[in-house]
């Protein structure tokens, strides 16, 4: 079942997840989903979650999540409004739009332009898999 059904699914349930176009949060969340416009896909943990970091510089924000074994880099705008829901590990998933999406985007809600997953990991780097 691909992601959209299941959250139609949850919605129909009265499951209590709340998102729009490109992220979703949930009551207790145990992974955050990560959806990239070329198909790739990560869960990770929240349980390897170690730190987050917000940065604004002009019209673009960035919000780095680091987990034990990888950092997800996030560009796009209003992206401080999901750091409460880091904190309290509610994320649920994340998901990349084209920017020609952001005029129809809400203004009370984050725009997500740009996802990229880098592994930081040293036996990652050792093995010879890929860092982004």
């Amino acid at each position: 079942m691909s992601t959209l059904k299941e959250t139609l699914a949850e919605r129909r349930n009265g499951e209590s997840t709340v998102g729009s176009t490109n992220h979703l949060t949930k009551g207790s969340a145990a992974a955050l989903q990560i959806h990239r416009i070329n198909g790739e896909s990560w869960v990770l943990p929240w349980s390897h979650f170690i730190s987050a970091r917000h940065d604004r510089n002009g019209g673009t924000e960035k919000l780095a999540l680091t987990f034990t074994e990888h950092e997800v880099l996030i560009e796009g705008l209003r992206l401080v409004l999901l750091l409460p829901e880091v904190a309290s590990f509610r994320l649920e998933c994340l998901q990349e739009l084209p920017k020609r999406y952001e005029a129809q985007a809400p203004e009370t809600e984050p725009f997500l332009q740009r996802i990229a997953v880098r592994v930081i990991s040293a036996d990652a780097e050792n093995t010879g898999r890929s860092k982004e």
